[in-house]
């Protein structure tokens, strides 16, 4: 018995080319380990050195589903994308703007951000819109267009008006305006990690270090 295991030490040491390569449903494997079908891991997975794709444009990303599947994840027929885009157009809004205005976008699995704006004399492509201060002719207003979560609905409001002004057309006279506000809406959890806020008293100081945010 002795003799027969060691003689099987030596022909596994003597074959490495036999054992190199390990074909899982492929009778002709291109790697250590070739694996056509299904992997399921129900421990841990460790990769030391993946390395890099050597085909980026089919590479897949794999996620996992609340019953634990994995699967390949797939953005055509998915409810969200990991980043999603969607232009908010706000018709024939009032001269002053729009104050508050509920997306209805969930605070807990969204972060929204606004990437853009700009605004058209309503119902037109006519770009000429001009502003009116309503506190003094000669100062200029700021612009007020963003998202902020509306802890009531824990849902995600828009802003967009500029500071005590309206809006007025050609004829200096106060017009609705079609407004266009471009979101770009990141899934928590997914691509997106809300981290804690990071507050700053600046003791009436222009310049000034903030704290760094914490996981960095």
């Amino acid at each position: 018995m002795k003799t027969k295991i060691l003689y099987s030490i030596i022909v596994l040491s003597l074959s490495p080319a036999v054992w190199a390569q390990v074909g899982i449903n492929n009778p002709n494997p291109q790697a250590t380990l070739d694996v056509v079908g299904s992997t399921l891991i129900e421990e841990k997975l460790y990769l030391e050195n993946p390395g890099n794709s050597s085909q980026i444009r089919g590479a897949k990303l794999l996620i996992q589903k609340t019953d634990e599947e994995v699967v390949q994840y797939n953005i055509d027929i998915s409810k969200y994308g990991p980043i999603n885009y969607v232009q908010f157009i706000f018709r024939n809004t009032n001269s002053r703007g729009l104050s508050d205005y509920d997306t209805k976008i969930s605070a807990t699995d969204y972060i929204v951000t606004v990437q853009g704006f700009y605004f058209l004399i309503t119902g037109t492509n006519d770009t000429n819109v001009t502003l009116r201060s309503t506190v003094n002719n000669n100062r200029v207003e700021g612009f007020q267009m963003y998202a902020y979560i509306n802890p009531d609905t824990n849902t995600w409001f828009l802003k967009g008006f500029v500071n005590n002004s309206r809006f007025q057309n050609n004829s200096t006279v106060d017009s609705a305006i079609d407004l266009y506000m471009n979101l770009i809406i990141f899934r928590n959890g997914f691509i997106a990690k809300p981290l804690m806020d990071v507050t700053v008293n600046m003791n009436n100081s222009e310049t000034g270090s903030v704290p760094i945010p914490i996981g960095f």
